[in-house]
């Protein structure tokens, strides 16, 4: 039921609204294979393939709660499909165990969910870039740490199941100390993230681009229902360092930031002066 991966086949898409009609909730696969992209081909766009996006707005405009799985290697802009859908699972290439640990998760039985290891821009990011420009700093930038524009999905971003609390204080100039608390009914696993940030002071004295932020250090806390982990993270001062025009690690003195996330909400700002 459905449609293929990349073709114009209509055959099956009657059949697979009509179940998603009676059914109390839908799970939508979308995404490529290596037909659209491997090693010596690369696509012209990040958008879905042949009839997927058309076949998955006729699933969503039923009205069913529908979990949309994205199975790919690159990544998918599905703009048309974010406000609609119910949850977005970003599975990438799930491998033999793959489909166990997907029912695993979508079912409840695990609750270990990850972050984005990638920025998932918009569609029309093709239009803005060229291709074969590998400058990751000029406008509108590539990658988290240089990309100026509205993301769909942030680098670092990611859900879970039940909901965390993350509180964090600076003991010392480089070490903070955070709290972890499981605010929700299910126990799980939660990711933070520590990001530097060069001030202002810094960005205005040098010849070479800057980071907008960089991820320094993270760490991965399984936190039961009602209970809380306490952990420090300590920086050294390698975390502050950037990266010069002929490729040499440099301390710079001045103003720093320290960001820490757990990928949703609002992040905490710390500044560190060196």
């Amino acid at each position: 039921m459905g449609v293929d991966v990349n073709s114009n086949r209509v055959d099956g898409i009657q059949a697979a609204l009509n179940a998603v009609a009676a059914s109390d909730v839908a799970v939508l696969v979308l995404g490529i294979d290596k037909t659209i992209e491997h090693e010596g081909i690369d696509r012209v766009n990040t958008t879905l393939p042949g009839l997927q996006n058309e076949f998955a707005l006729k699933v969503l405009s039923i009205g069913k709660p529908t979990v949309i799985v994205l199975v790919n290697g690159g990544i998918l802009s599905i703009d048309d499909l974010v406000n609609a859908s119910a949850a977005i699972v970003e599975a990438f290439n799930p491998s033999v165990q793959g489909a166990r640990a997907l029912a695993d998760t979508l079912f409840g039985t695990q609750n270990r969910w990850g972050k984005l290891p990638v920025t998932i821009y918009p569609a029309d990011y093709i239009n803005q870039v060229v291709m074969t420009n590998y400058d990751m700093s000029k406008p509108p930038g590539r990658t988290y740490r240089y990309y100026t524009g509205t993301p769909l999905f942030p680098f670092g971003y990611g859900l879970s199941l039940t909901t965390f609390d993350v509180s964090c204080k600076q003991i010392r100039p480089t070490v903070f100390q955070c709290v972890i608390s499981n605010t929700g009914k299910l126990d799980g696993d939660e990711v933070v993230m520590l990001y530097h940030s060069a001030g202002q002071d810094i960005r205005k004295k040098v010849v070479h681009p800057v980071p907008i932020k960089q991820l320094v250090q993270y760490e991965r806390f399984s936190v039961g229902v009602g209970k809380s982990v306490t952990h420090t993270f300590s920086l050294t001062l390698d975390a502050f360092r950037l990266t010069n025009i002929v490729g040499d690690k440099v301390l710079y003195g001045g103003q720093h930031f320290i960001f820490i996330s757990h990928g949703n909400g609002n992040d905490l700002q710390f500044e560190v002066t060196l």
